[in-house]
Formats: C-alpha cells, sequence, structure tokens
C-alpha cells in the first residue's frame, strides 16, 4: 500500500492530467506563498513526488511560469462581457466584484511580478506577458464602458489611468486588510467611483464637441 507521493506515474493517469494536477498545485502554492514557492510544496500539494514534477518541468522557474500563465488566462476569461443593453452600472459592478475577488486570491504572485524589474528567463517572459494582458484588458474595459455610455470617439487618457487604477490588484490590498472590505465591498464602491469617471468623460467630451459644432 502505498502511504506517500509516487515516482512513477499510473497507467490509468495520463500524462495530460498529472500535468493539469501540478499546474493546479502551483497555482494553489503561488497564492499561499508568492514567488517564493518550493518544488516540494507544489509536489505536496498536487499529491506527486519531487522527481514526477521534474518530469514535466525542466525547472522551477517554468513551472512557476506555466502556472501562471494558467491564472492570467483564467483571469482574463472571468472578467464579464456586458450583455445586450446592460445598463453601465450593472456591468460595472458585476465585473468589478468579479475583478477583485480574483485579485484578493491571486494579487500577491502579481504583485511580486509587477515589481520584479530584475526578473529574468521564464519568469521575465511571463512577468512581460502580464503586463501585456493587464495594459490589453484596461484598454479593453475601458472602452467596452466608454461604449456604454454612448460617447464616440476615444475615451481620454485619463480615464483609461483611473480603469487601471481601480482594476488593480493595489486598489483590493489598500482595502481588503487595511480598512477591513471584503471584495464585494471593493468592487462595488470602484464601480460607483468608475461610474461617475466614465459618466463624466463622456458629458465633458459631448460638452466639446458641442461647442466645436456652435
Amino acid at each position: 500500500m502505498t502511504t506517500g507521493p509516487v515516482d512513477v506515474e499510473l497507467s490509468d493517469d495520463p500524462r495530460a492530467a498529472v500535468r493539469e494536477r501540478i499546474v493546479r498545485g502551483a497555482r494553489v502554492e503561488l497564492t499561499r506563498r508568492g514567488l517564493a514557492v518550493r518544488v516540494e510544496d507544489v509536489a505536496a500539494a498536487a499529491g506527486v513526488s519531487r522527481r514526477t514534477v521534474f518530469r514535466y518541468f525542466e525547472t522551477r522557474d517554468s513551472l512557476v511560469a506555466a502556472a501562471l500563465e494558467d491564472s492570467m488566462r483564467s483571469y482574463g476569461d472571468r472578467v464579464p462581457r456586458p450583455e445586450p443593453d446592460v445598463e453601465l452600472d450593472e456591468w460595472l459592478r458585476t465585473a468589478l466584484v468579479a475583478i477583485h475577488h480574483m485579485n484578493a486570491q491571486h494579487g500577491r504572485v502579481y504583485f511580486e511580478l509587477a515589481s520584479g524589474a530584475d526578473l529574468d528567463g521564464p519568469l521575465g517572459d511571463i512577468a512581460r506577458r502580464r503586463r501585456a494582458a493587464r495594459a490589453e484588458l484596461v484598454h479593453r474595459f475601458t472602452a467596452t464602458a466608454w461604449r456604454l455610455t454612448g460617447a464616440d470617439d476615444d475615451p481620454p487618457r485619463w480615464l483609461v489611468d483611473t480603469v487601471a487604477v481601480l482594476l488593480s490588484a493595489f486598489a483590493t490590498e489598500a482595502l481588503v486588510p487595511d480598512f477591513g472590505r471584503t471584495p464585494d465591498e471593493v468592487g462595488t464602491s470602484m464601480a460607483i467611483a468608475l461610474a461617475h469617471a466614465v459618466r463624466g468623460a463622456a458629458d465633458e467630451q459631448r460638452a466639446a464637441d458641442a461647442t466645436a459644432g456652435s
């Protein structure tokens, strides 16, 4: 009877399933330990041996990068797109609550990636991809909110910056531990603030257009 992690793959456990279990274990441990996670931690979380982990990933950093890539992909997939005819306030609240729940779960490791200017190898690559993915999310989110106001042209740069801050894990961390807010409360507050910002920017644009056309 086996009492510890196994060093061989079981015949009824395909390679893809084992790899997925290891990546899932890495995501759990990254949430708990950040980038300081050890292969031993991941192996224990996945229920396999350290040797088995290295059958699938050449280095600790390649394992961490794979887990972070999987995390970023699920993050983007879970940001809700607006349903047809949805009101701006309703969509913002739904989207921002979802985002701040994800930030509360994964924010620590994203903080470390954002501040890891000296990262190289697989972690440097994933840090750059995280930055690009975040910029794409912020611009897409801003464009969607802008469109829901009925505004034309492009949103102002300051609005893009505002969206970046209100969606960030920094906003989550500023309110959850220090002020005792829940992710739902953070998302709701950020949605109210962003609704005012978006509508204010749209009103400014309409006023400028009216002045230019008079």
